[in-house]
């Protein structure tokens, strides 16, 4: 029996058969039905994704032939952009190098500057020491103001003692 019989024929033959043929004949009639309803979906699934496939190639292709343009209209302007990109790391490592010189040189400076930093600090406290000195000679130039003042004001005394009796001395002198 074919699977194409109508169902008639099933009938007919399953008066007539075995029970263990009736079994495999309604088996073989169900993975027919089966089949064919696996039919309806695989064979427009198959065609769908091979629709999908050529579709994807297609969209590749066209992608990639895009960035290959892309690639050869920019070629010859990178390397110009690259040739100036050299160029400008080369003129930056020359600056940093020359930077890198200034930093030490600088640091030689605030060395040196360190160095007489301590030796001025050595010195001011030498000025504390002449700055008490010089304040014990005030004190000594004011005493000393101060006992000029008294020799002045003893001579103006004294002037006043002699020169009463030396004007009626001078009196009697003829010259």
């Amino acid at each position: 029996m074919s699977i194409g019989q109508s169902s008639a024929q099933p009938t007919q033959l399953r008066l007539a058969a075995s029970p263990s043929i009736d079994s495999v004949e309604r088996l073989a009639i169900a993975f027919e039905k089966s089949a064919k309803r696996w039919e309806m979906v695989a064979y427009p699934a198959m065609v769908l994704f091979t629709l999908l496939a050529l579709f994807g190639f297609y969209k590749i292709y066209s992608v990639s032939e895009n960035m290959r343009i892309m690639a050869e209209r920019l070629q010859p302007q990178m390397g110009e952009h690259m040739d100036r990109l050299t160029r400008s790391m080369q003129s930056l490592t020359e600056n940093v190098s020359q930077m890198s010189k200034n930093i030490n040189a600088m640091q030689l400076r605030v060395a040196d500057m360190s160095t007489d930093t301590k030796a001025m600090t050595r010195q001011m406290e030498a000025l504390a020491t002449m700055d008490k000195n010089i304040a014990t000679m005030n004190q000594s130039v004011a005493a000393m103001t101060a006992h000029t003042d008294m020799m002045r004001w003893n001579m103006a005394t004294m002037n006043n003692s002699i020169q009463r009796p030396m004007n009626f001395m001078n009196s009697f002198m003829p010259w």
